[in-house]
């Protein structure tokens, strides 16, 4: 059997809540803010963290785990706009 995984990017407005300390950011909980039910999810744990650059616009992502599903948290540095990623898992075989 095959587990496939797909982050699926989603366009949805986000309000996150962020520690600065030693130059960098860690994201500690983020709603949706234009969901009808805008439930807080805390960031139990950070699992990874990446930079890119898009054209004029440096990209961070953070890889984060609520203790149930895996987020994608991806800020563009210029705009200062946060975007929102969500894993589907499924299975094939």
């Amino acid at each position: 059997m095959a587990v496939i995984v797909q982050t699926i990017k989603s366009d949805a407005k986000l309000r996150v809540a962020l520690i600065y300390e030693g130059g960098n950011i860690r994201p500690v909980w983020f709603e949706v803010t234009d969901a009808p039910d805008r439930k807080r999810i805390v960031v139990k744990e950070l699992c990874f963290t990446w930079a890119y650059q898009e054209g004029a616009d440096k990209i961070i992502n953070f890889a984060v785990w609520d203790g149930s599903d895996t987020y994608e948290l991806s800020l563009n540095t210029r705009e200062l706009i946060w975007r929102l990623g969500f894993d589907e898992v499924s299975s094939r075989g």
